[in-house]
C-alpha cells in the first residue's frame, strides 16, 4: 500500500463497522438500564417525600401535645385559682 492507496481493506472495513454496531448495540442496553435505574430513583424519590412530610405532620402534631401539656401545667394553677375566685364570690 503506498501513500495513495487504501487505508483499509474492504474485510477491515467490514470488521469495523460490525464492531461498531455491536457496541452501539451494547450502548443502547445500557442507557435501558440507565433509565430503568432513574425511573427507580425518582420513585423512590417520590416515597422519600411522602415519607418525610409525614414525619414532619407527626413531629409537628407531638410539639404541639406537648406545647398544650405545657401551657396546662403552667396555667393550670391560674385557671383553678380564678375559677375558685368565681364561685367563691358567687356563693358569697
Amino acid at each position: 500500500m503506498g501513500e495513495r492507496g487504501q487505508w483499509y481493506t474492504n474485510k477491515e472495513l467490514f470488521e469495523q463497522l460490525n464492531q461498531m454496531q455491536i457496541d452501539f448495540n451494547d450502548l443502547r442496553i445500557e442507557m435501558r438500564e440507565t433509565r430503568e435505574v432513574i425511573n427507580k430513583y425518582n420513585g423512590l424519590r417520590e416515597k422519600l417525600d411522602m415519607v418525610e412530610d409525614k414525619v414532619d405532620r407527626i413531629e409537628a402534631k407531638n410539639e404541639g401535645k406537648q406545647l398544650l401539656g405545657q401551657a396546662i401545667r403552667e396555667w393550670g394553677g391560674w385557671i383553678f385559682a380564678l375559677i375558685t375566685l368565681i364561685i367563691l364570690i358567687y356563693r358569697g
